[in-house]
């Protein structure tokens, strides 16, 4: 498989590969990806789960999304850099933090999700889509 798109962690020993880019990409401020990223916000690829190539060892980490129903955060067993996720609202993709896709991969986020949980000193620049909870689509079946 000739992979196109892939992300891994610091030590490179958790990585996730797609032979085509992401159907969507969004700026994530839930107080979930908070807490795994570490930072205000989170940019999430979002690749097409039949697409995939992963290898590596991961700890899991499971919690219940705005929607109700579960997620699952994946970080390096090794490492512990988080690097994707799924999410079952979301069935048959896979979000991915877009910090750890390498080349030629460039974030161009669609819109703003969850801004109602937003951290106070993050600003969103005027003339993008917000929304104050998930989008009113779902990422690749607009």
């Amino acid at each position: 498989m000739n992979n196109t798109f892939r992300a891994q962690c610091q030590c490179g020993q958790l990585a996730v590969s797609f032979a085509h880019a992401p159907v969507a990409q969004l700026v994530c401020h839930c107080r979930d990806c908070q807490t795994i990223s570490g930072l205000p916000y989170a940019n999430v690829a979002f690749f097409k789960t039949e697409e995939r190539c992963a290898q590596g060892q991961f700890k899991a980490i499971d919690m219940k999304g705005g929607s109700g129903k579960p997620k699952q955060y994946r970080r390096c067993s090794k490492c512990n850099d988080f690097v994707y996720a799924t999410v079952d609202v979301l069935t048959g993709l896979l979000g991915v933090a877009a910090d750890k896709l390498g080349p030629p991969y460039k974030f161009k986020p669609m819109a703003h999700v969850w801004t109602s949980e937003k951290a106070p000193e993050v600003e969103i620049p005027s003339g993008v889509f917000q929304f104050p909870k998930a989008p009113p689509f779902r990422p690749g079946k607009q």
